[in-house]
C-alpha cells in the first residue's frame, strides 16, 4: 500500500527523546537544514484472530479487545501522519473459535478472516509468530496466499544452510518498502524502508511433530547478523525489526526466546516492534534494566513498542529522518519516539468496512461455535484452577487419559501407571478479568473447547521416572510466590508467569510448601536445587517412587519440559497426531454427560496464621464452594474489574 500525502504536517518528535539523537553536537540547528521527513510506523501484535469485539466462548460482546475496535485508531494515527507504514507482528491465524473454525472447515473458498482484514486496512507487511503454526503447514501455506501485503520471516527456514544468509527461508527474510513521501516543505522524496522479520526459535521444539522435517528455526540474533547488513547493501535507508520476540536482556544469548532487546542493540536496526509476551510497552508492566527504558519506550536506545494482546492496542513509532548531505539519496534517522495508542475500550469506534468484510465468517463462526456436544453435571470453571482442583481440569485429563489408554491397550505400555496433565489456559492474568473458562451446568458446546483447551495441541505422552514427574509439579508450581509463615494478604501468584504454566495431575495426590523458594524458574531452569515445594507425591496411596516409570500424557509444546529442567529428552511413547481439542470433544460427545466435582488430590500445606491474596474474574463469587477450605473472603474489586479474596492457608 502506498503512503499516501496530504497538506498536514506532523508535530515535531518529542523533545524528551535522547539530545544526542535530536540536535547537532553544539545543540543548534544548522543554518542550512537539510531536507526532514517525520516517518510514522503503526503496528499491531498478537491479535490471536481476535477480529471483533466478541467472546465465542462466553458467547457475547466484549469490549475493549479486537482489531475492528483498533481500526478507529489506526485511521486516526494515519490521518495526523501522511507518512505512515502499518505492521503486525504476528500470533494472528490462531487464538479463538473463530480460528479453530476456520482450521476445521472443509472446502473453504474465502480468504482467512484475519488476512481479509489485514487486507482491508492495507497492511504493509507483516511477520510470523508462532502460533501460525499450530494447524501445520499446509494450512498455513493456503492462508498467505491470499494475503495482498509481503509477509517475512529471518529465521524460519526450510533448508539450514552452512550460514544464516545461505538459509532457505520459509517466506522472505524481508522485504525493501519504497514509498513516496514528503518532506516539511512539502517535498517529495523515494524513501526506502527495510523490514525484517523474526520468530522464537523454539517453534522447532513446540511444534516438532507437526513440522520436523519441514522446518528449522535460527538464533534471532544469528539471523539479523547474516541479513541486516543485506538490507542496508539494497539501500534501505531505515530499518524496522518486526520481533515477535519478547523483551530480555540485552546481551545476546544463544537460542533466546526474548531477544528484542539484544535485537535492537544491533546497529542496523533503527525501530522495533516487539511482542509474543502479551504485554504493553512503553508501560509499567515491564521492569526498568540495562538496555530497557520502559518510561521512554527505548530498547538499546532504539524506540520500541510491544502493543499488548487481542487488540488491546496499537504500537506508534515516530522518527524522524535527515539527508544526510545535500545532493545524497542517504537518509539518517536522527530522532525517534515510541508510545501505545488509546486502548480500544477508551475510544472503541470501528470502521463499518472492516466489520462487513468479516460479517461472513462472524455469522459462520457463531453457528459452528453453538452446536451441542453433551452435557456437563457441574460447572467447569477456572476461577480459582489454580489455588485448589477444578471439574474443568479434572475433565481435560480425564479425556486426555481415555484417549491413549484406548490407543495403548494391548501394547507393553498398557499396565504402567498412566497419568495426564492439565492447565487452566484461561484464568485471568494479561488477559483480564473476562478471561476464565465459566461454563454452567448443562449444555457443552463447540464454542466450549476453546475455553477449556485454548490451543490446539497435539497429544504426546511420555515415559518419565517418578523423580522427573516431581519435578514437573516443582516446575509448575513456579507460578507461585514464595510465602512466609505468618504473613498476611502477600501475593500468591507470580503475576510475571502465566497461568497455563501450571500443571496439574489430578491422578497424583500432592501438597505444596508455599514456605519454599521455586526450585525452578518459569522458563524451567534449576535454580534452588535444595528446594522442594511438591511433598507427599503419591499415587493409589502409596508414595512415588523416584525410580519408578510413569507414563506422562501432555502435549507437543510442554513435551520438551524435561530438557529445560537440566534433564535428557524423555522417551515418546505416543505421538499420533491427535489434537487435544479433537480428544476432548470426541469424549464429551461419547460420554453424553460429564463433570464431577473434583477431588481433592492437591493443596497447600497449611500455614496457620497465614494469609495470601488471589485475583478472580467477575462471576467467581458464585464459585466460593471451591475454595471453601481456605475460608474466601472478599476484599474488594479493582479498576480493571478484577475481583480480590483473601484466602486462609
Amino acid at each position: 500500500m502506498s503512503l499516501r500525502s496530504g497538506a498536514q504536517q506532523f508535530s515535531p518528535v518529542p523533545s524528551a527523546l535522547p539530545t544526542e539523537l535530536a540536535t547537532t553536537g553544539s545543540g543548534v540547528p544548522p543554518p542550512n537544514p537539510a531536507p526532514e521527513i517525520s516517518l510514522r510506523l503503526i503496528a499491531t501484535s498478537d491479535l490471536h484472530a481476535c477480529l471483533l469485539p466478541y467472546d465465542y466462548c462466553a458467547n457475547r460482546a466484549v469490549a475493549g479487545r479486537g482489531l475492528s475496535e483498533i481500526s478507529r485508531q489506526i485511521a486516526l494515527a494515519r490521518a495526523e501522519m501522511p507518512n505512515s507504514l502499518l505492521f503486525d507482528n504476528g500470533d494472528f491465524l490462531q487464538g479463538n473459535p473463530l480460528a479453530d473454525y476456520v482450521a476445521s472447515a472443509r472446502r473453504r473458498r474465502r480468504a482467512h478472516p484475519v488476512i481479509t482484514a489485514f487486507n482491508t486496512l492495507g497492511y504493509d507487511a507483516v511477520t510470523l509468530g508462532n502460533h501460525e503454526f499450530n494447524y501445520g503447514l499446509k494450512f498455513l501455506t493456503t492462508a498467505l496466499s491470499q494475503a495482498r501485503f509481503p509477509v517475512i520471516s529471518a529465521n524460519i527456514a526450510t533448508r539450514l544452510g552452512k550460514t544464516p544468509s545461505r538459509d532457505k527461508t520459509f517466506v522472505p527474510p524481508f522485504v525493501i518498502l519504497r514509498r513516496e513521501v514528503k518532506d516539511g516543505n512539502g517535498r517529495s522524496h523515494t524513501l526506502r524502508i527495510g523490514v525484517i522479520g523474526f520468530a522464537p526459535p523454539q517453534i522447532e521444539v513446540w511444534d516438532r511433530d507437526t513440522l520436523e522435517g519441514q522446518i528449522r528455526m535460527r538464533d534471532i540474533i544469528a539471523a539479523a547478523k547474516a541479513w541486516l547488513p543485506r538490507l542496508r547493501a539494497r539501500g534501505a535507508d531505515v530499518i524496522v525489526a518486526l520481533a515477535h520476540s519478547g523483551i530480555g536482556p540485552v546481551e545476546a544469548e544463544d537460542g533466546m526466546e526474548n531477544a528484542a532487546t539484544a535485537l535492537a542493540a544491533l546497529p542496523e536496526v533503527d525501530a522495533v516492534i516487539a511482542g509474543h509476551c502479551h504485554l504493553a510497552f512503553p508501560g509499567p508492566g515491564i521492569a526498568a534494566g540495562p538496555g530497557i527504558d520502559p518510561v521512554m519506550g527505548l530498547l538499546a536506545g532504539k524506540p520500541a513498542v510491544m502493543p499488548g494482546h487481542s487488540g488491546s492496542h496499537i504500537g506508534i513509532i515516530d522518527l524522524r529522518m535527515v539527508l544526510a548531505e545535500t545532493g545524497t539519496r542517504r537518509w539518517t534517522v536522527t530522532a525517534g519516539a515510541a508510545r501505545l495508542g488509546v486502548r480500544a475500550s477508551d475510544r472503541a469506534h470501528s470502521t463499518k468496512t472492516l466489520r462487513h468484510a468479516i460479517a461472513p465468517d462472524h455469522r459462520a463462526a457463531l453457528a459452528w461455535s453453538r452446536r451441542i456436544l453433551g452435557e456437563t453435571r457441574v460447572p467447569l470453571t477456572t476461577h480459582f484452577a489454580t489455588s485448589a482442583p477444578s471439574a474443568a481440569i479434572s475433565l481435560i485429563a480425564e479425556a486426555k487419559t481415555d484417549y491413549v489408554r484406548n490407543v495403548l491397550a494391548g501394547s507393553s505400555w498398557a499396565d504402567l501407571p498412566m497419568l495426564a496433565t492439565a492447565a487452566p489456559f484461561r484464568a485471568g492474568g494479561r488477559g483480564g478479568p473476562q478471561n476464565f473458562t465459566d461454563i454452567p451446568v448443562g449444555a457443552v458446546r463447540m464454542r466450549n473447547l476453546s475455553d477449556l483447551y485454548r490451543f490446539p495441541n497435539m497429544l504426546v505422552t511420555v515415559a518419565l521416572s517418578g523423580a522427573e514427574v516431581a519435578d514437573w509439579l516443582e516446575q509448575s508450581a513456579a507460578l507461585f510466590r514464595q510465602i512466609s509463615p505468618g504473613q498476611t494478604d502477600a501475593l500468591l501468584h507470580d503475576t510475571a508467569v502465566p497461568s497455563f504454566s501450571f500443571d496439574a495431575i489430578p491422578g497424583l495426590s500432592y501438597a505444596i510448601d508455599l514456605s519454599q523458594p521455586a526450585r525452578f524458574c518459569p522458563l524451567g531452569r534449576l535454580v534452588n536445587p535444595k528446594a522442594q515445594r511438591i511433598v507427599g507425591l503419591s499415587l493409589a496411596g502409596r508414595p512415588v517412587d523416584p525410580d519408578q516409570t510413569l507414563l506422562l500424557i501432555t502435549n507437543n509444546h510442554r513435551a520438551a519440559r524435561v530438557a529445560r529442567m537440566d534433564k535428557a529428552a524423555p522417551l515418546t511413547v505416543l505421538a499420533d497426531g491427535a489434537r487435544s481439542q479433537t480428544v476432548l470433544a470426541d469424549y464429551i460427545r461419547k460420554k453424553a454427560i460429564v463433570g464431577a466435582p473434583p477431588q481433592r488430590n492437591w493443596h497447600f500445606l497449611p500455614m496457620p496464621g497465614t494469609t495470601v491474596r488471589i485475583a478472580a474474574g467477575s462471576g467467581a463469587a458464585n464459585h466460593l464452594a471451591d475454595i471453601a477450605h481456605l475460608r474466601p473472603d472478599l476484599i474488594s474489586q479493582d479498576a480493571e474489574g478484577f475481583t480480590h479474596f483473601r484466602l486462609h492457608l
